[in-house]
């Protein structure tokens, strides 16, 4: 038997080639610090265009306020370090959440230290090394990512809706025909999976291209439906007696696959025949238009 090769995804490469790319860009101008150039690239290289270009800001503001920061107060506070350390890192963190840049805290702090930690004739050309190096890992990273078939999840989402539907039938084979109480919990889990997958799909458009915002409102309404039919197929597993099903019911069940006994249809008489029928023709309607919708392209 041959050795078999492991599976290398886009991701991987795009990654390679990006740190290459980047290395090269930084020694075209001779840094001192490529590294830097190569942190960037990785960080910025994400499953999406738009997680790319949120640590890209992350990135970019960390470095530009703590290197900032970390030039003024290494020279002003030569000879009590600590205390400049102390209160510049004080005033950075104030400064950040003054301009709404939270998220780049952490990162603006460690490059802060790091400048006051150097000596002070070399701060501010140390701060502007990594910065000009991260940015060209960054940018670098972005246009591999842009290019090089951007991740789209578009495909799996349908899949996902597709298997959701094909397991409605049994649960409702198993209520409405059988008069078993089904375990609920793997629909949720599906829809759960739907969810996650929708928001990195929206997280995608970051362009902001009508197109892709069409897709992804047409999504949200196809969630939406199978939310619907989810609780409606609950409320039903929620009634103490299931009800006789209608005529108008048992016909669409048939239609669905699902054997009917003759003995169940019956012209709904107690609340329990109606109340059921009510949500049941709520589950199945949903169940159709969200058949018809996921078959859309």
């Amino acid at each position: 038997m041959g050795h078999l090769l492991p599976h290398i995804g886009l991701r991987t490469v795009k990654t390679g080639l990006a740190v290459a790319l980047a290395l090269f860009f930084a020694d075209l101008r001779s840094s001192p610090a490529a590294i830097f150039a190569a942190i960037g690239a990785i960080v910025a290289m994400n499953r999406t265009v738009g997680d790319a270009f949120q640590s890209c800001r992350t990135q970019f503001f960390g470095i530009l306020l703590g290197a900032g920061f970390g030039a003024v107060f290494v020279n002003l506070f030569e000879g009590f370090r600590y205390i400049g350390v102390g209160l510049g890192l004080i005033a950075l963190i104030l400064l950040c959440v003054e301009l709404k840049l939270q998220f780049a805290v952490p990162l603006a702090c460690i490059v802060f230290v790091s400048i006051c930690l150097s000596p002070a004739d070399e701060a501010f050309f140390y701060g502007a090394n990594r910065l000009l190096d991260t940015s060209i890992g960054l940018a670098t990273a972005l246009v591999v990512n842009i290019a090089l078939k951007p991740y789209n999840n578009r495909a799996r989402i349908t899949e996902q809706f597709t298997h959701f539907l094909q397991s409605v039938p049994a649960y409702v084979e198993a209520r409405v025909i059988c008069g078993r109480y089904p375990d609920l919990s793997p629909l949720s889990r599906q829809l759960g999976r739907i969810a996650e997958e929708l928001s990195i799909f929206e997280k995608q458009n970051v362009f902001r291209l009508p197109d892709h915002r069409t897709q992804a409102v047409y999504l949200r309404g196809c969630e939406q439906l199978a939310n619907a039919l989810l609780q409606e197929l609950t409320a039903l597993c929620a009634m103490d007696e299931k009800g006789r099903l209608s005529p108008e019911n048992a016909e669409k069940l048939s239609a669905l696959g699902l054997h009917v006994p003759d003995t169940l249809p019956a012209p709904p008489q107690s609340d329990a025949d109606v109340v059921g029928n009510y949500h049941l023709s709520g589950l199945l309607q949903a169940y159709h238009y969200l058949s018809e919708f996921n078959l859309m392209e």
